[in-house]
Formats: C-alpha cells, structure tokens, sequence
C-alpha cells in the first residue's frame, strides 16, 4: 500500500493523487501502527511527480521515505510499484531502527527494503561498528558483500576535523554474513595510525552479535634478562555454552616454549569452575635451586558450586613444583600460597563455614614449618526478638592445626554476646557489649612428645559512650564528639604449652583505639580493665570536603596486661601510646589520610602512615603511599632478640600523567629509605581513544630470592576496543 503527503503548496494535488490511487489501486491509506512502524509505502518532499500510469513515483527536495522500520533520506527518490524497487540518489541516509545507518551516493533496494546494492557507503552498525566501501551488495539479515572496503570501530573525525581511523581492515572484500554471524575479510591489511602493519589473503572472526566464539586473542610482547623476548598467542576454544578453554602458548627466546592453559565452567545456577595447569621445560635452567630444574610446573583452580539457594562448596587452591617458579614467569606474584576447600551457608543474619586451609610461605628467609588447618570451622548465629535483650548472638569457632613436623594445637572456642546501641534525648549515646567466652586447647608438644588439655572461661563488659556537639559556622557544619570507653576482660589465664599461631601482630592505632580486645584472633587474649579516651571532629566545609580528625589513649587500670614487656604494641605500659589520625575528601578529587603514633608521654613518634590522592579529570592521578615505623613499634621485630630491632620506612606511588587527549604517562614504584634501594618500579607509555589502548612499559625488579634475580623487562600489549569492550 502505498501513502504519499507533499508539503507546501502541493496539498491539494496530492490529495487528488491519493484519491486516484484509493479508486484505481484500491489503496487505502494506513496510520504509522503502535510500534512506530509504517506498514505501507508513506513519502514527504516538497516536490512530487508521477509517470503516466502512475505506478513511478519521484520525491524531490528534503525527500523522506518510510517503511516499517526503514527510513530512506536523499535528494532525490524514485519507487517503481511494479518491480518493488527503491532507487535513492544523492546525499542517501537510510536507517533502520536500532540496527544500521548507511550513508551513500546511490542506493538500489528492491524486496521491501532489504535486498539491493549502494555506491560510495558508509555502513553503522548498532553495535558502532563501522564500514566505508566502494560499492555493496546487500541481503540484510543474510549476507551483505562490500568490495574496497574498510572496517572499524573508530570514529574518522576528532575535534570537527576529518582523520584517519586509529585502526582499521582494509579489504578486497568485506563479507558480513548474519547468518552464520561471522565477518570475512580477503586480501586484508591491518592498518594502525593509517600505517599497514600486517597483510594477509584471508581472514574471519565472529561478528560483535556473538558473546563468545572460538578464536585467537590479542598476543603481547615482554622481554626479561631472564627470558629474553617473549610472546604469548592466546587461543580461545568454546567447548559449549557454559564452558571454554583458553590455551596460551608463551614462547621465550632463552627458555623454549612455556604452556598456560585455563578451563572455565560458569553454570546457570552462579557456579564457577577454572583450572589453569601450567608448565615448561626450561632449555637454560640457572645454577641456582629450584630454577636448576629442567621442568617446572604449577596449577591455580577455584570453584564456587551452589548446594542450594544458601549453601555453597568449593575451593581455591595453588600449587607449584617450586617456590619461585610462577613468580619467575610473571604468573603469580604472590610470596604465600592459601589454598582451600570449603562449605559455606549463609540464612540472613547467620553463617556457617567448613573449611580446610593448608598455608605455604614461598619466601627463603621463612623458619616457620608451614601449616595446616584441618579443618576449621566458624559459626555465626543471632537470636532475635528476644524480650529486653533484643539480640543475642553466638560465635564459635573450632581449630585445628597441623605440621608435618613440628607442634600441634586444635582449640574449640564458643562466645555468646549481646550488644546494643542508645541515644539519650540530650544526645548522649551509649553502647553496651557483654559476653562470656570459652576455649578449650588440646596441644602437642613435638620437643616432649606430649599432649596438654586446657580451658580457660574469659567475662568481657564494655560500655562506650560518647557525646556529639554540632555546630553550623562560617566554614560548614561541624561535629565534636568526645568519647569515652570502658572495659572489663577477665584473666588471660594461658598456660605455657599453648601456641598463639592467630594473634602474633598487632598495631594499636586509632581504628582499634576503643576495641578492648585488640588482639586479631583467638589464640591470645588482651586481658586487664581498660580505659579509652577520645576525641572526633568532623568538618563537612562549604566547598564540599570532609575532613576528620580524632586523637585518643588508653589506660590500663587494673588486671595483668597480655602486652606488658612488648615494647611494639603500644600498649605495654599502664598509659597506653598516643593515637592520631586525619583525613580529608574533597568530592573524590583529594583524598588524604593520615595515622600516626607517640609515645606515651608525646616525645617520641612511634609510627606515621600517610596515604594522599590526587585526580583532575583524566589528565592527572597521582597516589602516595608513606610508612615509617620505629624499631619499638614494629611488630615485626617480636622475636625477642632487640638485636634484630629494626626501623622500616618505605614510599611508594604511582602517576598517570595526561600528555595529550590520548597519549599518557604511568609510572608506580617502592622505594625503601632505609636501604636507600627501589624494590621495584615501572615507567610506560599509553595511548587510550575510542577504539584503541596500547600500553609499552619497562619495568625493574630489584627484589631477589634464590634464582629471582634483579631483573629489567619490557612489556608490551594492546587492545583493539570493539562495542563488546566499552
């Protein structure tokens, strides 16, 4: 059918011509339908003709042509009713809704739109890719066949001016078969910053429709004084919908090929499954051990696999035929694997979780015998609705850790507490905290050949009360907050034989200031009655930051002090160290925090941490990192030996430097004052538009470890952005 509306002053002759058409075609006009679609032929022009019989039509002058989804934009518009043909000529604009614009000189469509050729077109695909080509053949919906041809995701101009696409294909031919969901390129050139950079006569890939299609990846390049040059060729094997393989061969110049394979499951129901093998024979092993060694192999795998709508199971193991192998090969730079296998359950407010933990410590300089949790299991429970109590809630926890040699401990602990928080009318608050706890400790001792049996039952009584003020001033709204905390924790009561394998460290800072137990697990207790002081301002100015600050001690007044003699806790005398923290954010744009420490009498600076970022927009981010930390405050020197006492002091940062709208500088790094050495640091190159990021970055590794020397590499990657990427 067929609807025709000429403007202007030719109203009157297409309202004859309609006429016509409605007596001698038995046409009968349509209105555009719910879905914003027109089912018949429906034109606008200023001007509009008819051949002699009738059945040619020509629109000229800002002439629009619609059907169903389809609207055709051009100078010039001719439809032949017999042959069902579009012919659209100068300045052609044709889209379809939420699928393709195309631009062209002339467009030939025929079959309701969908099945014709164009001359000199720009294609837009809704996913944003874009394709210029000469001439075209198009079956839309089926195959589409451009002949030279180019093909990208870039956009051709920047700033109002035209330019060079920052990547594009360039073929003989470009077939999109939506079928069969694929793009097809012969005699392709790869061009990058309008320079062909790699040929070849064929060459295909899925289209961007497609979430997941067997293929090769994106290869990178690195070189290491250790490996020499290097590039990893990704492939991707989709084995079924929810599962695929990815294996990357990673070719070195100085130690042979080295395979990394990863299997994912993703299953409909959330669960997850990887298993990622890796392994190399090593053509030059070093002469120093474990690198010594021909063949070296690890395995990362992890899984999360639902029971039910509340409980899961899986795990999250590592391994490694050697201590340095992953690290060597930039695999996994961790220094300590945690593997383990689980079952947890989660019902509102209450938790259960089984798990089994086996620790392994890669660095050389660790004494300890590695150990093993089999099994530990926790258990959070709450008790609500209950009458004046509100909530009660139950903790336990059971322990038992294993070494292969060495001594042995399992520990049962069950805690009930109950908590509260109320807000007086004058605005006092108070926080209430009571709760029994009770272990009991069944230990071996390897050196005697003995096991030791222990209980011990641990009353806790805290109330914290604090008092805000508020204030609107000239400068924005403020709050003062003194507060107070006081508490009761019954005798440690440890026997000799006990281990504490949870509880080695502790840094008394501002955050922990008004916990009574600062110890971080259960093996040690921090026994005695405590006092705590505090002070809190909060600032929010009137340029939209916040700034707090707080300044606090502790007292302890009675009962035997867990810490007493340990001079890095803090807390090793009746007057605790001085804690202070500041921090200001202003709108995301500078962030600054600060923590530091004093003695108790305020003379001596124990410890500071600063961490400060900065960003403006996306030519500027900047992140500082400063740590200094006393011989007396580091935690790290509880070994009882004051020879071994030593300060530590360490910077580190990083920097992403704008150049130009898409050229930038990054650069991170560590550096340790106190051997005045980088441990290690990177500075790089990277280009980021639209459609492109390439990265180029070399990097020292100061840091060594057996056959982890210092080592110099380079890295190279890049990323050809397509919709799926944005």
């Amino acid at each position: 059918m067929l609807n025709i509306i000429n403007k202007n002053n030719l109203l009157i002759l297409v309202t004859i011509f309609l006429f016509s058409l409605s007596i001698n075609k038995n046409l009968q006009a349509q209105e555009v339908n719910d879905g914003g679609t027109y089912p018949s032929i429906y034109f606008e022009a200023d001007n509009l003709s008819y051949d002699d019989n009738g059945n040619d039509i020509t629109a000229q002058g800002n002439a629009k042509l619609f059907y169903k989804s389809y609207i055709v934009e051009a100078n010039k518009i001719t439809y032949i009713q017999d042959n069902d043909q579009v012919i659209a000529i100068g300045n052609v604009t044709m889209t379809e809704e939420d699928k393709i614009k195309i631009n062209a000189d002339r467009i030939v469509l025929s079959n309701e739109l969908k099945q014709g050729f164009i001359e000199s077109a720009k294609i837009i695909l809704a996913d944003g890719t874009k394709i210029r080509a000469k001439s075209g053949e198009v079956d839309f919906g089926n195959k589409n066949v451009f002949t030279n041809a180019g093909y990208s995701f870039c956009n051709g101009i920047k700033d109002g001016q035209e330019c060079p696409y920052t990547w594009e294909f360039e073929a003989d031919t470009v077939t999109h078969d939506e079928l069969n969901k694929k793009v097809v390129f012969k005699n392709i050139k790869f061009k990058l910053l309008d320079k062909t950079i790699l040929k070849l006569p064929y060459f295909s890939y899925p289209d961007l429709s497609v979430k997941r299609q067997s293929g090769y990846l994106v290869p990178t390049y690195s070189f290491s004084n250790f490996y020499g040059h290097s590039v990893k060729i990704p492939y991707l094997y989709v084995l079924d919908e929810i599962s695929d393989l990815t294996v990357t061969p990673f070719i070195t110049s100085k130690q042979g090929p080295l395979f990394d394979i990863e299997y994912r499951k993703i299953n409909n129901d959330g669960g997850l499954l990887t298993f990622n093998p890796s392994f190399i024979y090593q053509a030059n092993p070093t002469d120093i051990a474990p690198g010594n060694e021909r063949f070296r192999a690890g395995l990362k795998t992890n899984a999360l696999l639902p029971l039910s709508d509340n409980i899961n199971w899986g795990w999250n193991a590592t391994f490694a035929s050697d201590d340095t192998y992953m690290r060597k090969y930039g695999l996994d730079d961790r220094t300590k694997y945690n593997s383990n296998l689980f079952l947890t359950g989660i019902n509102n407010q209450n938790y259960f979780n089984l798990q089994a933990i086996s620790y392994h410590n890669l660095l050389s300089e660790t004494e300890t015998r590695q150990a093993k949790l089999l099994p530990q299991f926790d258990y959070e429970y709450k008790i609500s609705n209950l009458p004046l109590l509100n909530e009660l809630n139950l903790d336990t926890q059971i322990s038992s850790l294993h070494r292969n040699s060495g001594d042995d401990q399992t520990r049962l602990t069950t805690e009930i507490s109950w908590e509260d928080r109320k807000i007086m009318n004058n605005g006092i608050i108070f926080e209430p905290y009571i709760s029994l706890k009770g272990d009991y400790f069944s230990t071996y001792d390897e050196s005697d050949n003995e096991f030791t049996n222990h209980s011990r039952f641990t009353p806790e009584a805290t109330i914290k009360t604090s008092w805000p003020f508020f204030k609107n001033s000239s400068i924005g709204k403020q709050i003062i907050e003194p507060k107070l905390g006081i508490s009761y924790i019954g005798k440690e009561d440890k026997d000799s034989n006990l281990l504490n394998e949870d509880s080695q460290t502790l840094n008394f800072n501002s955050l922990n200031l008004f916990e009574s137990n600062r110890s971080y697990g259960h093996d040690k207790i921090d026994s005695g009655n405590k006092m705590s002081l505090g002070l809190n301002y909060n600032l929010q100015d009137n340029v939209g930051g916040l700034f707090k600050a707080s300044l606090g001690k502790s007292f302890h007044i009675d009962g035997d002090n867990t810490f007493s003699g340990k001079k890095y806790s803090g807390t090793n005398n009746y007057h605790s160290d001085i804690v202070s923290s500041l921090s200001y954010d202003l709108n995301k744009t500078l962030l600054v925090d600060y923590k530091t420490r004093f003695d108790g009498s305020f003379k001596k600076n124990q410890f500071n941490e600063l961490n400060m970022n900065f960003m403006h927009r996306d030519s500027l981010n900047i992140g500082l990192n400063y740590t200094e930390i006393k011989a007396d405050a580091n935690w790290l020197n509880d070994d009882g030996d004051a020879d071994n006492d030593v300060d530590l002091e360490e910077i580190s940062g990083f920097l992403e430097l704008g150049l130009t709208k898409d050229w930038s500088m990054i650069s991170k790094g560590v550096y340790n004052l106190e051997s005045s050495n980088f441990v290690n640091n990177q500075v790089g190159l990277r280009f980021d538009d639209e459609c492109l990021s390439f990265d180029i970055i070399y990097r020292e590794n100061l840091f060594t470890d057996r056959d982890i020397k210092k080592d110099k590499s380079i890295l190279l990657n890049f990323e050809l952005k397509t919709a799926s990427s944005q």
